[in-house]
């Protein structure tokens, strides 16, 4: 079997799986359908949720790569699966183990969106929005923050991306440093790319002076 047709085996799969999923949890029977999700898992990409939840987003992409790169369907799926877990794990009261899953499947779907874009089939950015309501009312770890912050400023969105940024900081996950490269990045745009992003001049000075402030960091040449 070639790899493209083991891909479309796998991805053909992978639907049919999640759709058996979707008709057991209609059917108020969620642990058949964390079971049924798991073993495809197990199965299909040789990686269980409970080995990927504990596997770096470095060693786990690694995992999911042909030829030294991520394989953009199978990252889609495993986040999709880690996304559909999670959302069980909710609906059984078991947040403990439902948020690491929202979390590690964020990241994957932001990691795809600045790597790849869109996903044929998988509706990866509808997934994103998602997530992203899901966890609303829930603290976000450091590493998906950072993550957050870097998707939205590399989609242009800096306002959003420097709130990030504060919100990082407040969480010790950022340094000092972060904040003045940041800067420096949006130093170099133009007027008109600050402006889409939903910022002005005046108000990216404000900002690097409030980080100023906030680290307590001096200019270079104080």
């Amino acid at each position: 079997m070639s790899d493209r047709d083991y891909l479309i085996r796998l991805i053909n799969q992978a639907a049919q799986a999640l759709g058996s999923a979707l008709g057991l949890r209609q059917q108020q029977k969620q642990q058949e359908a964390l079971d049924l999700l798991d073993d495809f898992l197990g199965r299909e990409l040789r990686l269980r949720a409970r080995l990927a939840l504990g596997l770096s987003d470095r060693d786990l992409l690694a995992m999911l790569s042909v030829g030294g790169v991520p394989n953009g369907e199978s990252v889609a799926i495993m986040a999709a699966f880690l996304q559909e877990e999670g959302e069980l794990y909710a609906e059984l009261g078991r947040l403990e183990e439902s948020l690491p899953r929202y979390e590690k499947a964020l990241r994957l779907n932001l990691y795809l969106l600045r790597n790849y874009g869109e996903i044929e089939g998988w509706n990866v950015p509808g997934r994103t929005d998602r997530l992203l309501r899901e966890m609303s009312p829930y603290r976000l770890e450091a590493e998906t923050r950072r993550a957050l912050w870097q998707w939205h400023e590399e989609s242009g969105r800096l306002a959003e991306a420097e709130n990030e940024l504060y919100e990082l900081k407040r969480e010790g996950g950022a340094v000092p440093e972060d904040g003045i490269r940041f800067y420096d990045r949006l130093e170099a745009l133009d007027d008109a790319a600050l402006q889409r992003g939903g910022l002005t001049r005046d108000e990216l000075a404000e900002g690097r002076e409030q980080w100023r402030l906030l680290t307590g960091e001096t200019e270079k040449n104080d």
